[in-house]
């Protein structure tokens, strides 16, 4: 096996090659998301002046029964599939004259160095040779005849976005062909005697893929001078990777979330760091400026994972809230946290609003868990609570407030547990099936509260050492003796049923095997048993001679108090400006029938005027449509979805969004936000991301409702 640094055009080239994909690959599965990068790349390349650019790696073999030209492509089918798109659009482009070149010669010379072999003694005479339905698709490209086009092909899909980009006009078909001309790619040409299947899963097995955080080191460092680059190295980039625990691909996730008020996927990290550098428009001679802004929040992420850091001295009790919060894992909240300890670190709040902030954030996190909510609303609430506080903080209040004003509005999943239903959990909530960590959280919080000597409950429950290990106890055992039934009386089945794993019938001992399933009496009263306890859970269980209900719901009522106390929830006397608008969004699942809408905004469009919903409705199905055709393509086609259907032109009602797909746009307000899910669903996006700006509702009509 060699390899070699080669032009991809010059690979291509060769009056008798041909390329086949072999059997055994996956089919081609690049969508409009890689051919956008794709084109974004070229385009970049024009404009910058670049000599080259890296375009992966492609591996290849002499295919065993063919002639001496033809080549397997072991490795790289993906790439090669989509610059053989890409020809194509372009030939047929010039061909119908719907863009024009100033070499008149480049219809030519494309189809035959890149695209067809005309002298071919063979019936099909394309160089490419995809393999199944990709190869029916692809030479109903090259045949030119839109009629036959296999619509539902990626292959077609692509086409007709390239076809769309290169008549856009933002880049000559010339300067588009002498792009294309600079992709480099590493050419690895694998011997008749070596096993391509073996090279193939090695090359996709072995080895570590780059990180997230490798790319955007390399995208930041790479375009600077040697010695600019060593100094950011040092500077900053081996500082932050020290202060995150070598965790920067996570941190810049949440940096990013922050900055641009939406969560990057977990893969796609670099891609979205590199729009967000873009669209702040920093040449690499302002990334030291970028670079300074995140060595100053890798500071504060070390803070939140529970370093000191010298920069940002804060109370121990803030620490101690910090480490409480790290036992939920609340990562989801570090883009809040970052904020909040940013505006801290520039002197813009006191540290009692951090703690007070804190506080609220640990009593919003918990009380959700206990009333069992979905913690995928988490996601919405973080990424924009920062904002949503400076949006409404118009006359300086404090911070702390403004948060506790906008947690307690937050509505169906997304709501703040009040303590009606708290008290219910605590009540009634499976406790014992928790998961171990918050468990484990609450346990600790019972235990230790906020006493100065500390018990290490958390170690405890995690010891190996049974002569030195705490383990929940069942008061009233999970098997009950025929003395128990008696105890608990005549109710004792429903008793057991529906209280044996809840909070009151549970507590903490060292010696759960020595309890067994023996009576309260003796529970309480042997070696070791809860009069001898030393923990702060077991004082209350000293005031019983028995266990029944009754003392079941004493315990409770205990424990409600504390814990209402604990995680308290909290007040504010924070009153939102008369006139700022409701913001509210796709996922929150509100009927906004009848409701005036003032403005929308989703993604990265900015926000868009307009009082009509059915403008809103169509502007964003077309701006999904823009982004892929397959997915609208495949509700027009459902039975299911009959408000959006092909060949529709001229019939009331419907309107087009593009390639002879219609939406039907004379239904209900609710019924649009009922299709508008659907399209999010069918393209996998987020809801959250859609926010619609509304018209406050009127007093009288909020009283109506109360009322």
């Amino acid at each position: 096996m060699k390899g070699e640094a080669k032009l991809l055009v010059k690979f291509l080239d060769g009056s008798e090659n041909r390329y086949i994909i072999p059997v055994y690959q996956r089919n081609y599965d690049w969508t409009q998301k890689q051919c956008k990068q794709l084109f974004d790349d070229l385009v970049h390349v024009s404009k910058e002046g670049r000599k080259k650019h890296f375009f992966g790696s492609i591996v290849s073999t002499l295919a065993a029964n063919g002639g001496g030209s033809d080549y397997l492509i072991i490795d790289g089918q993906q790439r090669i599939t989509t610059v053989s798109i890409l020809f194509v659009a372009i030939v047929n482009l010039l061909k119908s004259k719907k863009v024009s070149s100033e070499d008149e010669k480049l219809v030519r010379y494309i189809e035959n160095k890149f695209i067809v072999d005309e002298y071919s003694p063979e019936v099909r005479k394309l160089r490419l040779k995809p393999i199944k339905d990709d190869c029916t698709a692809f030479d109903k490209l090259v045949a030119g005849d839109e009629e036959e086009f296999e619509k539902g092909s990626n292959i077609t899909q692509n086409y007709e976005y390239f076809c769309s980009r290169i008549c856009s006009g933002e880049i000559s078909v010339d300067d588009l062909f002498a792009s294309i001309k600079k992709l480099e790619i590493i050419d690895i040409f694998v011997d008749k005697d070596e096993n391509p299947q073996l090279i193939f899963e090695s090359l996709n097995s072995t080895g570590l893929d780059l990180t997230e955080a490798d790319k955007i080191r390399n995208f930041i460092l790479m375009g600077l001078d040697s010695q600019l680059q060593n100094e950011y190295y040092e500077k900053y980039w081996n500082k932050i990777e020290k202060y995150t625990d070598y965790a920067v691909s996570d941190f810049i996730r949440h940096y990013l979330t922050l900055k641009q008020k939406k969560i990057p996927n977990v893969k796609a990290v670099y891609f979205a760091f590199k729009d967000y550098v873009k669209q702040l428009k920093f040449t690499p001679a302002e990334y030291g400026t970028l670079l300074s802004d995140l060595l100053f929040f890798a500071k504060i992420y070390a803070l939140i994972l529970g370093k000191k850091v010298l920069e940002i001295p804060v109370s121990n009790t803030i620490l101690a809230t910090l480490r409480r919060l790290d036992l939920i894992d609340v990562s989801v909240s570090y883009p809040f946290l970052l904020a909040l300890f940013g505006a801290f670190a520039r002197g813009e709040i006191p540290e009692s609003d951090v703690n007070k902030s804190l506080e609220c954030v640990e009593s919003f996190v918990f009380r959700r868990i206990m009333c069992a909510l979905p913690t995928n609303a988490l996601n919405k609430i973080f990424c924009t609570l920062d904002s949503d506080i400076k949006r409404l903080n118009k006359s300086g209040s404090p911070y702390s407030s403004v948060l506790v004003y906008v947690l307690e509005s937050k509505t169906n999943s997304a709501e703040f547990p009040k303590d009606k239903d708290f008290s219910k959990a605590i009540r009634e909530k499976n406790v014992y099936k928790m998961q171990k960590k918050n468990k484990q959280y609450l346990f600790d919080r019972l235990e230790n509260k906020g006493t100065v000597e500390h018990v290490n409950v958390i170690e405890l429950m995690d010891s190996t050492d049974d002569t030195n290990k705490l383990t929940i106890e069942h008061i009233m055992p999970r098997t009950l003796s025929a003395d128990w039934k008696r105890d608990l009386g005549e109710n004792w089945k429903e008793i057991f049923d529906t209280r044996l794993h809840t909070l009151p019938n549970l507590t903490l001992t060292g010696y759960n095997s020595k309890y067994g399933n023996e009576r309260f009496s003796v529970k309480k009263t042997i070696e070791h048993g809860f009069k001898d306890s030393g923990l702060n859970i077991n004082k209350i269980l000293l005031d019983f001679d028995k266990w029944t209900e009754t003392e079941m719901n004493a315990r409770c009522d205990a424990l409600t108090e504390e814990m209402i106390s604990l995680w308290a929830y909290p007040t504010t006397d924070f009153v939102p400006p008369t006139d700022m608008l409701d913001e509210i969004s796709l996922e929150d699942g509100e009927d906004l029938t009848g409701r005036k809408l003032v403005s929308f905004q989703y993604a990265d469009n900015g926000e868009q005027k307009t009082s009509q919903w059915v403008e809103m409705y169509t502007s964003v199905a077309k701006y999904l449509f823009s982004e892929d055709y397959a997915p609208m393509a495949s509700l027009a086609a459902s039975e299911q979805m009959i408000d959006i259907s092909f060949d529709k032109s001229g019939v009331s009602g419907w309107n087009e969004i593009g390639n002879g797909i219609y939406i039907y746009k004379a239904n209900s307000t609710i019924a649009k936000q009922h299709i508008l899910e659907k399209i999010f669903d069918e393209y996998g996006k987020d809801k959250s991301e859609l926010i619609f700006c509304l018209q406050p509702k009127r007093t009288d009509e909020t009283a109506a409702e109360e009322n």
